[in-house]
């Protein structure tokens, strides 16, 4: 009982910015995918303008294809706002569960309670991939409801997968901000690791892409992992999704493996 009940107050804690986040998410979703018939009806000179662009800026921005639905997705809702927006939910959460209750002196009343510090860093775990999660369920529910509106003639089951990539790759974040609160006990750091590392994935993903010498820094980057497959296309890429599923535990073990012996600020 008293398990269940650190896993549900953080949950039931953090409701209302849950709720938020959703509805951002939701909101941005609709809002980018909107476009789409408009964008349809002038695919022709969409693409002249795509030949007039420097080589290589269009792929860095992810505008290889404005021409068909899971190319205008991925440029728009999987590649700009909606992602960014998982990302910063998932840094937040994450860096509050551990550094940030301990920081506030709550997490006292957590740890006086008969459970291990294991116990509590796991079920805050599950909280952050619960939160995560959701933010994925609201950008697919948004984009199954009414893709049939907006004439996106994508399977169910891709959108799925897209929405589900990214929310992982979002929970590398959030799993990496948790990690680094629990190891640390400082929230600004795991904020700042968080926040620091999701920007050079993003750029490893984008620009870092046209700099030969910088290659190699796609492969540190959860973006590359979550869109590189084409989701929207190719539905699931088994590896590429175990690596996003691998992460965020390997992290938790690390977190575990400190959290459990350094002195606790309470």
């Amino acid at each position: 009982m008293l398990l269940r009940n650190v896993f549900g107050k953080y949950l039931r804690d953090n409701l209302r910015a849950l709720v938020g986040w959703m509805v951002a998410v939701a909101a941005v979703t609709l809002l980018y995918s909107s476009f789409w018939p408009s964008m349809a009806d002038s695919a022709g000179a969409m693409e002249e303008f795509m030949d007039t662009m420097p080589s290589g800026l269009g792929e860095a921005m992810g505008w290889q294809d404005m021409t068909s639905a899971e190319g205008y997705l991925n440029a728009t809702v999987f590649a700009l706002l909606m992602p960014i927006l998982m990302i910063v939910a998932a840094i937040i959460i994450g860096t509050r569960a551990i550094a940030g209750d301990e920081e506030d002196g709550s997490l006292e009343l957590v740890l006086a309670h008969p459970v291990s510090r294991v116990q509590v860093l796991v079920q805050r775990f599950a909280g952050v991939v619960v939160f995560v999660a959701a933010l994925g369920l609201a950008a697919f529910l948004t984009l199954a409801v009414f893709a049939p509106v907006l004439d996106i003639d994508i399977g169910v089951g891709y959108l799925f997968a897209a929405t589900s990539m990214t929310a992982l790759a979002a929970l590398c974040y959030g799993s990496l901000a948790l990690a680094v609160g629990a190891i640390t006990g400082r929230r600004g750091t795991a904020l700042a690791a968080g926040a620091l590392f999701a920007v050079i994935g993003y750029l490893g993903n984008t620009f870092a892409m046209q700099v030969e010498e910088l290659e190699w820094l796609r492969f540190l980057s959860a973006f590359y992992y979550a869109l590189d497959p084409d989701p929207l296309a190719n539905g699931f890429d088994a590896g590429f999704t175990a690596i996003l599923l691998i992460v965020p535990v390997a992290l938790l073990a690390v977190a575990a493996g400190t959290f459990t012996r350094r002195d606790v600020s309470v």
